[in-house]
């Protein structure tokens, strides 16, 4: 089996999609952790969809040599969706740590 690795950015088919959801073959960063992805034959994964949005659930990217974009986009935070990994294929690059604000857990 293939490792796939937090915030890999891979190719994913997410035909058939209905309604709303984002459609197509597009380049998607796995937010699942890894220690789920050792064992599970599905993906949590957040779709990179074109341009910069000023939404409050985008997140802007721009191309690197390490996230290996071809192009501005942004990840629609609104669409996370689980996926088969026979879904996934070529993977495109990795996320750069700059796009992660990790929140302190709150005390309870």
């Amino acid at each position: 089996m293939t490792e796939f690795k937090q915030l890999d950015i891979h190719w994913i088919d997410l035909e058939p999609a209905k309604g709303a959801e984002t459609k197509k073959l597009r380049p998607c960063v796995i937010v699942q952790g890894d220690l789920v992805n050792i064992q599970s034959r599905t993906l949590i994964v957040a779709p990179l969809l074109p341009n910069h949005k000023p939404w409050p659930f985008a997140v802007n990217l721009e191309p690197t040599q390490v996230n290996g974009l071809d192009k501005n986009r942004h990840i629609n935070l609104k669409q996370l969706r689980a996926v088969d990994v026979s879904r996934i294929g070529k993977k495109q690059g990795k996320l750069e740590s700059q796009y992660i604000h990790p929140q302190k857990c709150p005390e309870i």
